[in-house]
């Protein structure tokens, strides 16, 4: 009798496995869904889409176990790029104030051009620029763009506050980095008046979506993300935008509407989210942006 007991505990062992491993299959399923290793270029590809998060449509669905893991490590699963975020903390803004004390002394008061970046890391293509100790990303770029609009006496600052530094000492995540910047840009306008407030950023699509090619010289297309909301920005960035095109035509990709973020325009009407370039553009491209945005800048702010 406990032989005969012995065997059919045996062939049940079988299929407690399989419920097991199907189980296993159905929670990994759905729990990670959102995350796809089919291959390596995919999976790059979508983290530079997440990268890019603020241009993609917003999805609130509660995830018991994703909620639970972002309480207990501050990481999100559904944007890997907070993975990232984690593991390298914004490395690429240790050295930066470095660069900032030789470039921000020529602004002694009353600058009416505010630049700052929400997502300082976000990179471009190639070396780096020859004579920068900084890498080649939209903070060095924010830079050059204030050098250019400088030298032709539009005094312009770039901030110099870390981005990572706020987000760690209020115990926040990438994804929440408009708190950090909507604190800055709030600090900046209790002191100063501002003709043209601008966040740049880079896109993350495919080169031959941000690449043009004007008198034989290649660009980095620029483009404007709005919220439908705020109809004075809406207005300041078409203004900025037409002296683009007449100007420049092909560089501007135009305006994006985006009504569910209002990435920080709330809190004045001259304040444009610039996208300059994609990931995959050159400095050398964005630089021939950069000489093309500084001259459509003086012409709107004559």
């Amino acid at each position: 009798m406990s032989k005969l007991k012995l065997k059919r505990r045996s062939s049940l062992n079988p299929l407690k496995y399989l419920l097991f491993l199907i189980t296993l299959v159905f929670l990994v399923n759905y729990f990670f869904k959102d995350i796809n290793l089919n291959s390596n270029t995919q999976f790059v590809d979508n983290l530079l889409q997440r990268s890019n998060y603020h241009l993609l449509p917003s999805e609130q669905k509660f995830n018991f176990f994703g909620e639970f893991v972002k309480v207990i490590n501050r990481i999100e699963l559904n944007e890997p790029i907070t993975i990232i975020d984690k593991v390298f903390a914004y490395n690429d803004e240790e050295n930066i104030e470095q660069v900032f004390s030789y470039i921000q002394n020529s602004v002694v008061s009353n600058p009416r051009v505010y630049i700052y970046s929400t997502h300082p890391s976000e990179k471009y293509e190639g070396e780096r620029l020859e004579g920068y100790e900084l890498d080649n990303t939209v903070v060095l770029a924010s830079l050059l763009l204030q050098e250019k609009l400088n030298a032709m006496g539009i005094m312009t600052v770039v901030e110099e506050r870390s981005v990572s530094q706020y987000i760690k000492d209020n115990n926040l995540s990438y994804s929440q980095s408009y708190q950090a910047t909507r604190q800055f840009l709030k600090d900046q306008l209790a002191k100063n008046d501002f003709d043209l407030i601008i966040d740049l950023h880079r896109d993350a699509i495919a080169k031959d979506k941000t690449t043009t090619q004007i008198d034989s010289k290649n660009y980095a297309k620029v483009m404007f993300v709005v919220n439908v909301n705020y109809k004075d920005n809406i207005a300041l960035a078409n203004q900025l935008n037409d002296i683009i095109e007449n100007k420049y035509p092909t560089l501007s990709r135009g305006l994006y509407n985006k009504y569910i973020d209002n990435f920080n325009q709330d809190l004045a009407d001259n304040v444009l989210l610039l996208e300059l370039g994609g990931n995959y553009n050159t400095m050398e491209e964005v630089v021939n942006s950069i000489d093309a945005v500084a001259n459509s800048i003086k012409e709107l702010l004559k």
